[in-house]
């Protein structure tokens, strides 16, 4: 069942997501900026962004369609095929690199993973106790870690919750506001050597209201701005792991904060 599941969400719920997207993208109700930067077929990959409202889990997992899901379709190989065994081997690599590619996302426990709907995608999931002890919230670290050792993508909204729920926000240049993050995303960088893609989106609290009862106002635009990826460094000067990954969690929100900034 387990299997069945995935390989239904990889090729028809997720193209049919995937789809919506790009149509939506076509008629200038989504907008991505820089969509170069984002790395396609790397592996390996930790995904932040801020979090204005519930839309942004549903989005973020899609912006590497149609290439995560089939990759083989796309792969540069194609370009170079060549009659012999090491071509299919590396062939053989691409065919399967959508189980890397597909991004794995981290719901509340409480209130999204175990809710029946989320059944069918739970497999592409790893829940987060955000009340739950020390303990819980490692175990969920080692199985994210594990999930990028593998080579793997996994998608992190550092705040730890919306924006607007915040209860200390910092401020860019320009006005662009943040939740001061978690450093989670800041410790699974620094142990496994991970790249970072900062993603900064605007627009979808305004497209899905933050309340009980959100309904889509789809003449509100949505702006997702991939902002430089960058891999974090072991400050010289820290004097404790305590400080390094403060020190990481700051220049993953500068990172964020440069990229809503671009949005001017």
């Amino acid at each position: 069942m387990r299997k069945f599941n995935l390989w239904l969400v990889t090729y028809i719920v997720g193209p049919v997501f995937g789809v919506i997207i790009c149509l939506l993208e076509a008629v200038r109700i989504i907008k991505f900026r820089h969509f170069n930067r984002y790395p396609i077929w790397e592996e390996k990959l930790i995904i932040v962004s801020n979090h204005p409202s519930l839309l942004e889990p549903v989005i973020l997992p899609l912006m590497g369609f149609p290439w995560m899901n089939f990759p083989w379709v796309f792969s540069p190989l194609w370009s170079r095929i060549k009659p012999s065994l090491s071509w299919a081997k590396e062939f053989r690599k691409e065919f399967f690199l959508q189980k890397k590619l597909i991004p794995v996302s981290v719901p509340d426990k409480r209130n999204y993973y175990d809710k029946a709907y989320m059944g069918l995608i739970r497999e592409l999931n790893i829940p987060v106790k955000r009340d739950g002890t020390a303990k819980d919230r490692m175990s969920t670290v080692l199985a994210l870690k594990e999930v990028l050792n593998q080579g793997g993508r996994i998608i992190l909204f550092p705040e730890g919750g919306r924006t607007y729920k915040a209860k200390e926000k910092i401020q860019s240049n320009k006005g662009k506001k943040l939740g001061v993050l978690k450093d989670g995303a800041a410790l699974l960088a620094l142990q496994t050597g991970a790249k970072v893609v900062p993603v900064w989106i605007e627009g979808t609290d305004r497209f899905l209201p933050n309340g009980k009862l959100p309904l889509p106002r789809f003449w509100h635009r949505i702006t997702i701005n991939i902002g430089n990826p960058f891999f974090l460094d072991k400050p010289v000067s820290a004097k404790s792991f305590r400080e390094t990954r403060k020190t990481a969690s700051y220049r993953i929100s500068q990172a964020l904060l440069e990229a809503g900034d671009e949005m001017g």
